[in-house]
C-alpha cells in the first residue's frame, strides 16, 4: 500500500472540484453550456473565458484587445437577435471576463432550446468556439450558441 502526504489544501482543492464538477453534472452543465452557468431559477452569462474568440474569420486575443472592448451585449432568438437590447448588456466582471445573470422565465419556457450569441460593442458578433458542445449549425449556415432551460 503506497500513502501519500497531501497538504490539507491540496485535499480541500480536490473536495471542492469534486462537488463543483457534480453540482454542473447535476444541472446539466457538466460541459454542455459553454458560454453559460444555470443556477437554479435563473442563468448566468459568462462571456471571455476563453484566450481568444472569433470574430468573422479572424482570431482575436482578448487580452489584447480587452480595452477597446466597451459593451458585451447577448443576442439571441429570446430577444429578437437585438444586439442594442440593454437587458442583454454584460457586466464587467474581471481580466476579460463579463456576466450577465437573470431568469430563465425572461429567456423562454421550461423546456425550450434557445440559441444566443455574444456581439462585442454592439457590431461585432462572435462566433462560438469550435469545440463548444452547445453550439448549432442552422440551414442558413449560421453557428449559434444552444442554451437548454430545465
Amino acid at each position: 500500500m503506497i500513502y501519500m502526504k497531501v497538504s490539507r489544501r491540496t485535499f480541500l482543492l480536490f473536495l471542492w472540484a469534486i462537488f463543483f464538477f457534480n453540482v454542473a453534472k447535476s444541472q446539466g452543465n457538466s460541459s454542455a453550456g459553454f458560454g453559460y452557468v444555470s443556477q437554479g431559477d435563473s442563468i448566468q452569462f459568462i462571456f471571455g473565458q476563453q484566450p481568444q474568440v472569433i470574430i468573422g474569420s479572424v482570431e482575436v486575443f482578448l487580452e489584447k484587445r480587452i480595452k477597446e472592448i466597451q459593451q458585451v451585449n447577448i443576442a439571441g432568438d429570446f430577444n429578437s437577435w437585438n444586439p442594442n437590447d440593454p437587458r442583454y448588456q454584460m457586466t464587467k466582471a474581471h481580466g476579460t471576463r463579463f456576466t450577465l445573470t437573470m431568469d430563465k422565465a425572461h429567456l423562454g419556457k421550461k423546456g425550450e432550446t434557445r440559441q444566443f450569441k455574444y456581439v462585442l460593442n454592439h457590431t461585432y458578433w462572435v462566433e462560438p468556439p469550435r469545440d463548444a458542445p452547445n453550439q448549432f449549425t442552422g440551414k442558413d449556415g449560421n453557428t449559434n450558441l444552444t442554451l437548454r432551460l430545465y
